[in-house]
């Protein structure tokens, strides 16, 4: 069986953010939105101080925000990352690309992986 390759609408509704927080996350998502209209390609950070005052509360079309298994976690943390690089934190920085995603799920659809196996390096 196929996939559903179809475009989504995803409603994310993010709670509990400081008026600060709110405008970068607003420039984060309009960035994006710049990005994908001119056909730019760009790791984008959002730092989430978490030992600071960011305490979200996120739902994801009206579910608690859910972590994916369909690649391993420690790609998203690897210290010779661009992003970490970039921000010169070590392996303190995440980062995620949509296309590992994409890659993991047709490699399930043509029968060669099973989830959180063999994952693409960037």
């Amino acid at each position: 069986m196929s996939r559903d390759r179809s475009k989504r609408t995803l409603t994310v509704v993010i709670e509990n953010v400081t008026e600060s927080q709110e405008i970068a996350l607003n420039d984060l998502f309009a960035t994006w939105q710049m990005l994908g209209n001119m056909g730019g390609s760009r790791w984008t950070a959002f730092f989430a101080d978490g030992d600071g005052d960011f305490r979200p509360k996120i739902t994801v079309n009206g579910e608690k925000a859910k972590f994916t298994d369909l690649i391993d976690r420690k790609q998203m943390w690897k210290s010779d990352s661009i992003v970490a690089g970039a921000f010169g934190y070590g392996d303190d920085a995440y980062k995620i690309d949509f296309d590992w995603i994409g890659w993991k799920l047709q490699e399930i659809e043509d029968g060669k992986s099973k989830s959180g196996e063999g994952e693409k390096e960037s």
